[in-house]
């Protein structure tokens, strides 16, 4: 079967993973995948192509997609007071950003608070302020309860969000990751997921999801 008949058509996160609509060659299947995020459904998509090549029928592959999270993209971690916490703290670039983003909206859509805590951006200096700024208005489509920005230089994203009347969420900004602590602290509890996404400042925001993780069970 050639790979070119596959397409993913529908992607939906949960608390206890991902599942995914695919369909090939005329058959179409919604497999549940172990693992969470957009770097989990790139493998599962990954492994249906090369299995499909091979002569595979989508229902014997959909058996051997027991995927689990990617270390530090959107892997879930148990957080202080029952929080579901998401140690994103590997996502750098714009579009890495979106896609855990996009994860935490769709656990929000099952009923939990959602917290993104973003720190700077990788992008080229010519393109830092138009990059935050469609990150920051990216949040308030997702209608995300929380953002905790991360440093100055990541200030157009706090700004654009904040400007955003529509927006039901707050936004804050912080100098660092050590000062925003016991704001992020503060939002815990068992019904929320806290997002620590955006790391060009990696050590800084891994050092706060150490934190948050500390005497949880």
């Amino acid at each position: 079967m050639s790979t070119s008949t596959l397409t993913l058509d529908d992607v939906v996160h949960t608390p206890d993973g991902t599942t995914v609509m695919v369909s090939a060659g005329g058959v179409e299947r919604t497999i549940a995948l172990g693992g969470l995020g957009p770097l989990v459904v790139q493998q599962a998509v990954d492994r249906l192509h090369a299995a499909l090549e091979a002569g595979m029928s989508l229902d014997d592959v959909a058996l051997e997609l027991p995927f689990v999270d990617v270390p530090c993209r959107t892997q879930r971690l148990a957080g202080l007071d029952g929080a579901l916490l998401l140690d994103d703290t590997h996502a750098a670039s714009p579009d890495e950003v979106r896609g855990s983003l996009r994860v935490l909206a769709d656990l929000g859509r099952c009923g939990l608070r959602t917290v993104a805590v973003i720190g700077p951006l990788q992008v080229d200096e010519h393109d830092r302020l138009d990059e935050h700024d469609a990150l920051g208005r990216i949040v308030v489509r997702l209608d995300v309860s929380q953002l905790v920005v991360i440093g100055v230089a990541a200030r157009h994203l706090y700004m654009a969000a904040s400007l955003e009347g529509s927006w039901n969420g707050e936004s804050v900004l912080f100098d660092d990751a050590a000062s925003a602590y016991d704001f992020v602290r503060a939002t815990t509890g068992p019904n929320t997921v806290i997002l620590v996404s955006g790391g060009t400042h990696r050590a800084e925001l891994a050092e706060l999801v150490a934190r948050l993780r500390e005497g949880a069970s």
